[in-house]
């Protein structure tokens, strides 16, 4: 099915065009149908590349598999599917991580197209990384650390043993695990200096360091030890508890920690290094060649490091900053490596100084942040955008932290409500005198109701603008978090000429119930008013012809049976009228009881004798001998009366009518048939409507009988519904007759 854009844009308008998520649609092949304008920027595309987009190019093998399945479990559902996250690729080639879910698309019940909602978790996704890395290389430190070190955590005025590293077990010959879960006033019960270095650990939250002597009851053995305890947080305090017992061995010691330092400098994944304070090479690590894109083995001491600098002069920038504070954090320059490349690096650096404090060298890592810096450009590009986007939108856009306080607008909001910045920014939404004081309380609690997490619908309230005019708003608000920060965001459409629309239609349509209520009294008062005269002047002139004909002429009969005529045809009309007016005001009462129906059928047909030997009719009756059926006996004749007499009207002469009694299971089926004039899709369409006459004059229409206000087939129906049942018309068109079916049931 070809995709229609407009269509599914106005469907998710809301989605489209204020959402700060990832809004796109794609086929079943994952190829892109439409994206909205975050989509693009946060994958680096415009508009016109989106019938070139495709899954496919986004996605590496492993998580085009994931998106596979997603696809094949939505289709095979037919539901909205769970958030699912996914590693994709920028048009710039850089990798990014999408969550997202996926909406189905239907046309005829059959899935087309899938509209995905989705966010750019990737500062998410990097920081997680960061931390369990961060929590990983704790853990390894700590653990296989060559100084001992053992964990308390805090009870009262007390401390237990919960934790001990590797050192630790070895150097008390792995007896210390025997105090996991002690206190310290246990272990140290003879030992309150100890117990004082944790407690005024505790106080200062600071480190204390202090050389002690312990002896290891277990083993009877006195070491000499240098410790110190460390401040980790408000529960816990590492120890960690150097053996300084045998000083002849402190330069093998020193020596072995030298190995171990250069071993850990080696096997570190950012680049180290230790230079001169002129920039030649006195140290580094197998990292610092691989990220200079030199042979982890080569050696590169004795080289001037300008020669890693795409403009050495910053190196003078570099060193004065760290002559003036002593060290360089986070430091971004830009180097080159061998091969000419242009990288961007972060560097880390400390000057190392003399006895005599005296700067000596620079020791420092350094990390490749190109793609993390581009990536950060392209975020600040995005954020630019977002911002023009902002400042530039048609609504008004308050930013509302959780107590209240506007913290942001843009500017349409100084225009929308004649107000400058200022007058917003740090006040409550009470205190801004855009709300009137009888909305004023509903918009407060409206607030309060959505920060609770309820979900409301867009609202429509009045707003002061200028302090004297008022105008209709619409407003329509979404929870977003900025850091730890939960706000409103709350954007109001000035929707003023709208509501003076819809108050006018309003208007209008009580207008017109009253003027529908002025025409259903009139149509009852008129026609009960006409019935008392109309009485008076049948009942005279039918007395004058039947009693008193001999005392006129030819010529005053025939003037006779022309008012009687006319009589007959205006009562039909009064009566037509009274029972619509019955209608209207829902007195339009059945009588219900067991008749039989083609008895009726038979005496409706001998009523209109004169009318088919007028026309020359042949009326044919195909109907059981007798059918008993629940119904109003009276009306079912005005029914019967209607159908046949339209049928003769509109027949020509010669013709002939068929009338068909049917007996199903749980109804009965009355049709009436001619083969006359016929009717087109425009006239049955108009054909039970109230007045619906269908005027049919000119040549080939003579024969018709045009007589008739219009009304017979509506009230008709309205009968036809007040049993329960069904009437309806078929008709081939124009000269070929017409079918009339009334279905009623049994019950």
């Amino acid at each position: 099915m070809e995709y229609n854009k407009e269509e599914v844009r106005e469907r998710f308008k809301e989605l489209f065009e204020y959402s700060l998520d990832l809004i796109y649609v794609n086929d079943l092949n994952g190829n892109f149908l439409d994206a909205n304008e975050v989509t693009l920027i946060t994958l680096g595309y415009d508009h016109e590349d989106i019938p070139h987009i495709s899954f496919l190019d986004l996605l590496d093998s492993e998580n085009l598999m994931k998106a596979y399945k997603f696809t094949k479990e939505i289709r095979k559902t037919g539901k909205q599917s769970q958030w699912s996250e996914y590693k994709i690729k920028t048009k710039e080639g850089d990798n990014i991580f999408i969550e997202t879910y996926g909406i189905p698309l239907t046309n005829n019940g059959k899935i087309y197209a899938i509209l995905g909602i989705g966010k750019n978790v990737t500062e998410r996704k990097v920081a997680e990384l960061k931390l369990k890395d961060s929590e990983e290389m704790f853990k390894a430190i700590y653990k296989e650390g060559p100084i001992p070190a053992y964990t308390w955590q805090k009870l009262g005025n007390d401390f237990i043993l919960i934790d001990f590293n590797n050192a630790a077990e070895e150097i008390s010959k792995e007896h210390v695990k025997n105090f996991i879960g002690f206190k310290a006033s246990v272990i140290y019960k003879d030992r309150p200096d100890i117990l004082n270095y944790l407690r005024l650990c505790m106080v200062k939250k600071e480190r204390i360091s202090a050389e002690i002597k312990y002896k290891f009851k277990l083993t009877d053995e006195e070491k000499q030890m240098f410790a110190y305890f460390g401040y980790v947080n408000p529960e816990l305090i590492v120890e960690h508890a150097e053996d300084i017992t045998v000083r002849k061995n402190a330069i093998l010691k020193l020596q072995e920690s030298e190995e171990k330092y250069r071993d850990m400098i080696n096997n570190l994944d950012v680049g180290f290094y230790q230079v001169t304070l002129d920039g030649i090479m006195l140290n580094h690590n197998p990292a610092h060649n691989k990220i200079m894109e030199y042979d982890p083995l080569e050696s590169l001491i004795g080289k001037n490091v300008h020669m890693f600098w795409q403009y050495p002069e910053q190196r003078d920038i570099y060193k004065e900053k760290l002559f003036k504070d002593g060290f360089a954090k986070n430091y971004a320059c830009y180097a080159q490596t061998r091969t000419g490349k242009k990288i961007i690096v972060e560097l880390n650096s400390h000057l190392i100084l003399d006895m005599d404090g005296k700067p000596i060298r620079i020791d420092g890592t350094f990390i490749d942040i190109t793609e993390k810096y581009i990536l950060s450009e392209k975020l600040r590009e995005s954020e630019r955008k977002y911002r023009y986007l902002y400042e530039n939108t048609p609504f008004s856009i308050l930013l509302i932290n959780s107590q209240g306080i506007i913290v942001d607008c843009n500017p349409k909001t100084e225009s929308m409500f004649d107000k400058s910045r200022d007058e917003f920014i740090g006040k409550k939404i009470q205190d801004t005198d855009i709300f009137s004081s009888s909305d004023l309380l509903s918009i407060l609690d409206l607030f309060k109701r959505f920060l609770s997490g309820e979900d409301l619908h867009r609202v429509d309230f009045r707003v002061i603008k200028n302090d004297e005019i008022v105008i209709w708003v619409n407003l329509q608000a979404s929870i977003m978090k900025i850091g730890e920060e939960t706000y409103v965001q709350a954007l109001f459409t000035d929707v003023t000429l709208k509501r003076e629309a819809e108050l006018l239609v309003n208007e209008e349509n009580r207008k017109l119930k009253e003027l529908e209520k002025i025409r259903k009294n009139l149509i009852s008062r008129v026609s009960h008013e006409l019935k008392t005269p109309l009485v008076s002047i049948s009942g005279g002139t039918e007395l004058l012809l039947t009693a008193y004909n001999k005392d006129f002429s030819s010529e005053a009969l025939d003037i006779l049976e022309l008012i009687e005529k006319g009589g007959k045809r205006l009562k039909h009309l009064v009566d037509s009228l009274v029972d619509i007016s019955k209608i209207d005001y829902g007195k339009f009462e059945l009588e219900m009881n067991s008749e039989d129906i083609s008895e009726i059928i038979r005496e409706c047909s001998n009523e209109i004798t004169y009318l088919l030997k007028n026309r020359k009719i042949n009326l044919n009756l195909s109907i059981p001998d007798s059918l008993y059926i629940k119904i109003d006996r009276i009306r079912m004749e005005q029914v019967i009366i209607n159908l046949l007499s339209n049928a003769i009207k509109n027949s020509p002469p010669n013709g002939e009518v068929n009338v068909i009694l049917k007996n199903y299971d749980d109804w009965v089926e009355l049709i009436v048939s001619d083969m006359g004039i016929g009717l087109t899709k425009e006239e049955v369409y108009s054909l039970f409507t109230r007045f619906g006459k269908i005027e049919r004059v000119g040549e080939g229409f003579e024969y018709l009988d045009i007589q008739g206000s219009g009304l017979g087939l509506f009230i008709a129906q309205e009968i036809v519904k007040l049993h329960r049942g069904e009437i309806k018309v078929l008709s081939d068109g124009r000269n070929k007759g017409a079918k009339f079916i009334v279905r009623l049931p049994y019950h």
